[in-house]
C-alpha cells in the first residue's frame, strides 16, 4: 500500500499497456483507513486483480491519481483511479 500524502494528486504517469495490480487506496487524511477500491463488474473484489492499461490517465474531479481505462485478466474493460493501481515490473 502507498504512505500517507495530501489530498488532490495529479494523474499518475502510467503508459498505455502496463500492467498494474489493484491495491488499496492511500489515506487522504490521518484519521482515514486505506480505501478499498471496490468490485469488478461481476462483483468479484478488485484488491489483487490484475488489468493492463488501454488509455492513460486523465483528470478527475476528486485528485485520486487520474482516471484510468483499464481491462483485466478476467476480462472486464472498466475505469479506474490512479490511487488504486500499483505498477508490475
Amino acid at each position: 500500500m502507498n504512505e500517507e500524502y495530501t489530498w488532490n494528486q495529479a494523474p499518475r504517469d502510467i503508459p498505455v499497456g502496463t500492467l498494474v495490480r489493484f491495491v488499496p487506496g492511500r489515506p487522504r487524511y490521518p484519521s482515514e483507513a486505506p480505501r478499498d477500491p471496490g468490485a469488478d463488474n461481476d462483483g468479484e473484489v478488485l484488491i489483487g486483480q490484475l488489468a493492463v492499461t488501454v488509455a492513460s490517465g486523465r483528470e478527475d474531479v476528486h485528485g485520486w491519481g487520474g482516471v484510468f481505462r483499464l481491462n483485466t485478466l478476467r476480462g472486464d474493460s472498466l475505469s479506474h483511479y490512479g490511487d488504486f493501481l500499483e505498477v508490475i515490473e
